[in-house]
């Protein structure tokens, strides 16, 4: 399947921002079952300089500085996915043979995939269960068959609430409401998934999503959307969306992943002056090109 993604970020500040230092982290990655094409960052006003590079995990970014007042910061992305996943490596171990620090399936794994074992910066160690999930976990039982049991846990555990949380409410606290957004459902699988010993990773992106009944999609309307995966040493990232209780597939668009939301936060930096400012953010997730309306087709082949 093959989507028309446009990311739009607005800043506007109160008072005009003498210089603003930022990192993005926008841009789709490509990896087998994704390809990327076609895609553009317009950030406006212009930046005195920018640089593209690729972080430690693979994902890529953008650094750019703006050194003249601004009253206004707008960053626009727009890329062509083709998403086309294949099935989910299969893997026939039990869960405590992949889990560290004894797992036999370790020895001989890549090392770098221990780090999403580790303390991330949002996500520090926890000694206690995060929630009710000890049964999901028998002894001896299949791996995929205990992570499938636990996104499902996590889904029934959690409540769906925008109102809930803000993208700096602490995780104990959502742990304690039960109630959150996708970043809040990923966050709370890793560290329970960590204190056992799985690597886990967060994964940013789009998730395509279809308008009300009998009416018509509205721009902006999409959102980005997080969930997490799993690596199994030997046979590679299972993935997992508990906030829709689904593995993800081709209408899950990834632009990265890392330990958690820090990692990828799509854009992130440092203001001299502005004072308050107010974010706005719209995101669309078009099939292409038969739902991509036409102004919008007409200026991303111009």
């Amino acid at each position: 399947m093959e989507y028309l993604v446009r990311h739009r970020t607005l800043y506007t500040y109160e008072t005009p921002a003498w210089e603003t230092k930022n990192l993005a982290c926008l841009r789709p990655r490509s990896f087998p079952g994704q390809t990327v094409s076609d895609l553009t960052v317009t950030i406006d006003p212009e930046p005195d300089w920018t640089w593209q590079w690729e972080d430690v995990f693979g994902n890529n970014r953008d650094s750019f500085c703006l050194a003249a007042a601004h009253e206004t910061l707008t960053l626009e992305l727009m890329a062509k996915v083709d998403r086309n996943p294949g099935p989910s490596p299969d893997c026939q171990l039990a869960w405590e043979q992949v889990t560290l620090p004894v797992g036999q399936a370790w020895e001989t794994d890549e090392a770098l995939m221990r780090e999403f074992a580790c303390r991330s910066p949002l996500l520090a160690p926890i000694k206690k269960p995060a929630f009710d999930c000890e049964d999901c976990f028998p002894t001896g039982a299949l791996a995929v068959e205990c992570l499938d049991n636990f996104m499902a846990r996590v889904h029934e555990t959690f409540t769906y609430d925008p109102e809930a949380t803000t993208t700096f409410t602490p995780l104990k606290e959502m742990l304690k409401k039960k109630a959150g957004v996708c970043q809040d459902f990923a966050h709370a699988a890793i560290v329970e998934l960590r204190r056992r010993g799985f690597a886990a990773g967060y994964v940013g992106g789009y998730l395509e999503t279809d308008p009300p009944e009998g009416r018509e999609k509205l721009r902006g309307a999409d959102a980005t959307h997080a969930w997490y995966a799993v690596y199994l040493p030997g046979c590679g990232w299972r993935h997992y969306d508990p906030t829709n209780n689904v593995e993800p597939g081709e209408r899950h668009l990834i632009t990265a992943w890392g330990r958690d939301y820090g990692d990828i936060a799509p854009l992130k930096g440092v203001v001299l002056g502005g004072g308050a400012h107010k974010v706005d953010v719209e995101v669309d997730v078009w099939q292409y090109p038969d739902c991509v309306p036409d102004d919008v087709m007409n200026s991303f082949q111009m």
